[in-house]
């Protein structure tokens, strides 16, 4: 309390009531250096959600400072912080401290806590932090074999987020950085010609930051962990959002690889094949739940970084400002780094087209997302496996409509959860909620049609006394990936035309 005006005014400041996030993230990385346990006890409302997901046991650990070293290190466990402080006040030391795993091209730094401060730079509300030990590797960032995710003992890396009722994407800016091959060289400096021989006093700095030097982590570098191949990390990934989380979606880069004709560092063209016979198989519905991205980012204060921390901060106050079913594609995103390795236009294109990635773009000086582009439709396989022109589906390949239908998923259940002890089945008031609920998603543009009985149909199907069950026909509102002005000049008329792309 502060006393004003001869204790005649006395204010009593308090932080504002944090809104509820549209959209919340989750990032799993390493977190090297000391931990300060007693910063997180100060965080009231953390801990308390910490224990309303049954993190209960943990929490009173962390409170009495005694118990599983894992837990005390914060590992394995969801953190939600609202601010990019939060976090480093939690981790003093995870910036700047050394990784196990080293480099040429990532350096030897986390990615983690560098994504942190994208996100919430770039507007992010609610994060969820996950540390996983660096010790485990890959297979850290993956569900263990005997996962229960009723039996919170048993969660490892992406089981710790699938827990989260509210969770709407989940990023691995770290399980990126280990993809990074250790001894993957960088693009090559311009060689300069040796200047002619002359005296110059002692001291003298002549090094000109072009030639070729020997790493002095030379030998440490043979020594590094091969890469996980990319099927292997999805194979652990997909499944688990496929059944356990169907409303989840997953934001990542795909990986490096020496391109010899070009002698630098190129997008890794088994990767693209692996995701291509994903497609083609059994499981390739499985792929709307991951956003991939390319190329990784690169600036004056990192060697290389994911671009996930930023692209999610957008995404989440993207959602917050207009709805989830809102794109970020071409808007500014707030990053002191540039995307690396430079792509042409043309592939560019390519990447876009097939397999379908969303390629970070450098324009007028800032970077930006040019599409949300998915490898396959956002919508469930029976709506489209059969049709008679499957290509007409590809506008859905958006990830926005991903999130919507996530959205809907998850604002369905809570719904579904208040209700189920306060109403009758016989009761009107629900078929009334849902179509309210559904009424101003139409209104505000998620849906499309010029009417709410374009946009969406909702049947109520007869069953057995005491059961309720809504059938919901929707129309999600078709994205534009690009439009065509014409503007043709008629006897010195200039008129304007849309046209069909």
């Amino acid at each position: 309390m502060k006393e004003l005006l001869a204790s005649r005014i006395a204010l009593t400041p308090r932080p504002p009531l944090p809104r509820k996030a549209v959209l919340e993230v989750a990032m799993l990385g390493h977190c090297p250096g000391p931990v300060r346990l007693e910063r997180l006890r100060a965080l009231h409302g953390a801990v308390a959600e910490m224990r309303a997901l049954g993190f209960g046991e943990a929490v009173a650990q962390l409170q009495a400072g005694s118990g599983d070293p894992r837990v005390l290190a914060l590992q394995h466990l969801p953190i939600p912080l609202r601010s990019s402080a939060e976090f480093h006040d939690i981790f003093p030391e995870a910036s700047n401290a050394d990784t196990d795993y080293v480099s040429v091209l990532a350096g030897r730094r986390a990615w983690l806590p560098r994504c942190i401060d994208d996100f919430f730079a770039n507007g992010g509300e609610k994060l969820w932090v996950i540390v996983v030990p660096e010790e485990e590797g890959q297979d850290g960032f993956l569900p263990a074999p005997d996962t229960r995710l009723h039996e919170i003992a048993t969660l490892r890396g992406l089981a710790c987020a699938l827990v989260i009722p509210t969770l709407g994407t989940v990023t691995f800016p770290d399980l990126e950085r280990l993809q990074v091959p250790a001894r993957l060289p960088d693009i090559p400096r311009v060689r300069l010609d040796n200047p002619d021989p002359r005296f110059v006093p002692c001291g003298t700095e002549l090094d000109d930051d072009h030639r070729e030097r020997r790493h002095s982590e030379e030998v440490a570098l043979g020594e590094m962990p091969p890469p996980a191949a990319l099927n292997r990390v999805l194979q652990g990934i997909l499944p688990w959002l496929a059944k356990q989380r169907p409303d989840l979606q997953c934001l990542l880069t795909l990986p490096l690889a020496y391109h010899g004709e070009r002698g630098s560092p190129a997008v890794d063209e088994q990767a693209l094949q692996w995701i291509r016979d994903i497609r083609d198989g059994d499981s390739g519905p499985h792929l709307r739940h991951v956003q991939f991205l390319f190329p990784y980012l690169r600036g004056p204060q990192f060697d290389l970084l994911s671009p996930a921390g930023l692209v999610a901060g957008k995404q989440s106050a993207r959602a917050q400002a207009r709805g989830p079913w809102r794109s970020i594609a071409g808007q500014p995103l707030e990053s002191s780094g540039l995307p690396y390795p430079p792509l042409s236009i043309v592939d560019q294109v390519r990447l876009r087209d097939d397999p379908g990635v969303g390629v970070l773009q450098q324009r007028n000086g800032r970077v930006q997302l040019d599409d949300e582009r998915l490898v396959v439709p956002a919508l469930h396989p029976d709506d489209y496996a059969h049709a008679d022109a499957p290509s007409r589906f590809d506008g859905y390949r958006s990830a926005e409509v991903m999130r919507l239908l996530g959205y809907l998923r998850r604002q369905l259940n809570t719904l579904g959860e208040q209700l189920i002890f306060t109403l009758d089945y016989r009761d009107p008031r629900p078929r009334l909620l849902l179509e309210r609920f559904f009424r101003q998603l139409q209104q505000r543009g998620a849906l499309r049609g010029a009417t709410a009985q374009e946009a969406f149909h909702i049947e109520e199907s007869p069953t057995r006394e005491g059961v309720m069950i809504f059938d919901i026909m929707i129309a999600p509102a078709f994205p534009i990936d690009r439009i065509r002005l014409t503007f043709t000049n008629r006897q010195g008329e200039w008129k304007g035309g849309v046209n069909d792309v």
